[in-house]
């Protein structure tokens, strides 16, 4: 009976600690439950009528400024072939910058050969050809066709160079032909064939472009 009431005390005393930790863990106070930390990052604004300058982070190197030249401007000029042309043609006039004055191609002549010198004998590279149609003229009386070919020397012969050839504008409108490559030398040829059945044919104004490095 003794061992019976010890046993009987103990079990009651288990309950009894078990009863009093299950009510302090319900009603014990629970630490506040962590909320998600959100960081705001606030920016400065500009005051009214303040400017913020923005800076690029990619930077360019500067464009290197270029000009156009005109190599006529002066340049010299006579015949290509040994065909007394010279002592019948004004072929500076093709080369003045004024459209009012130009030049006929009379019969029987159908065509000018014109060799050009660059001033002073040095080498250039030709990138444009520009031609302004004489003014006043009828259309159908102006010359047809130009050819042209870059010379390295300055001298006409059998370099081997590339011919181009352009069809001239039959109108008023200016008119710019692109030379391909790197065409350099010292000077040029240039072919104009007169309009085919015509007594005379008008020729207007050139200008030989080459773009530099402006100074």
């Amino acid at each position: 009976m003794k061992l019976t009431n010890v046993h009987i005390v103990v079990t009651s005393l288990a309950a009894i600690a078990g009863v009093v930790i299950t009510g302090y863990q319900a009603f014990a106070p629970q630490p506040a439950a962590q909320q998600p930390v959100r960081v705001v990052v606030a920016l400065d604004q500009p005051a009214p009528g303040e400017t913020v300058a923005k800076t690029d982070a990619k930077t360019d190197a500067p464009a290197l400024m270029t000009e156009t030249v005109n190599l006529a401007a002066d340049a010299s000029f006579t015949a290509a072939l040994k065909d007394g042309s010279e002592n019948r043609y004004s072929f500076a006039a093709l080369f003045d910058g004024a459209s009012d004055t130009f030049l006929a191609i009379e019969a029987p002549d159908e065509e000018l050969n014109i060799l050009v010198l660059f001033s002073g004998g040095t080498t250039r590279q030709v990138t444009a050809l520009e031609y302004v149609p004489p003014a006043g003229v009828d259309p159908q009386s102006m010359a047809a066709t130009a050819d042209i070919m870059v010379l390295p020397e300055g001298q006409l012969e059998a370099s081997g160079r590339p011919v181009m050839s352009f069809s001239l504008p039959q109108s008023t409108e200016t008119s710019t032909f692109a030379i391909p490559g790197r065409a350099e030398g010292k000077g040029l040829w240039l072919r104009v064939a007169a309009a085919p059945g015509g007594k005379k044919s008008y020729v207007g104004d050139f200008r030989i472009l080459s773009e530099g490095v402006a100074p």
